[in-house]
């Protein structure tokens, strides 16, 4: 997984495994992660460290918690207070985390200063949750002329 600015946008980059010894969502998760990371460190405006917060929460509303599992450096972008233990992960359904997902991205994509690019390589060995994920995002983003998706897919693999 890599991430990097280029000309004002984030290119995100993830590769799926033929092994897949990785957790279901990981490649996916781990793109996000970095996201978070790079977003919480190149924020340098207090004012726009708070919309940012403000808009997340608002999008993301308690259920923060449940995709910070996912993404431990989401918190860093966000107020709320993250120590309470939930344990209704196993509960919460692939549905609902894919909406988080969802609208982070949205969240973040209005806030980035340029583009955002996912590419996911190797596509035909991604597991079905990330499979339904990219469904989701793609749909969620269909209108969202600042978010682009790049697949690679081998057919003879």
């Amino acid at each position: 997984d890599e991430l990097s600015w280029q000309n004002n946008g984030t290119v995100l980059r993830g590769k799926f495994d033929q092994v897949q010894e990785s957790q279901p969502l990981s490649v996916i998760a781990n793109m996000f992660n970095d996201m978070c990371q790079l977003f919480a460190e190149a924020v340098r405006s207090q004012g726009m460290k708070q919309n940012l917060a403000s808009a997340l929460e608002s999008a993301l509303g308690s259920q923060a918690r449940l995709l910070s599992r996912f993404l431990p450096n989401l918190p860093r972008l966000m107020t709320l207070n993250f120590t309470q233990n939930s344990s209704s992960y196993c509960s919460e359904s692939t549905q609902v985390i894919r909406r988080l997902f969802c609208k982070t991205l949205q969240v973040l994509s209005f806030y980035s200063p340029g583009p955002i690019t996912i590419l996911l390589d190797d596509v035909q060995w991604a597991d079905p949750a990330s499979l339904l994920l990219i469904s989701s995002l793609l749909q969620s983003s269909k209108d969202n002329k600042s978010v682009f998706f790049f697949f690679c897919i081998r057919d003879n693999d």
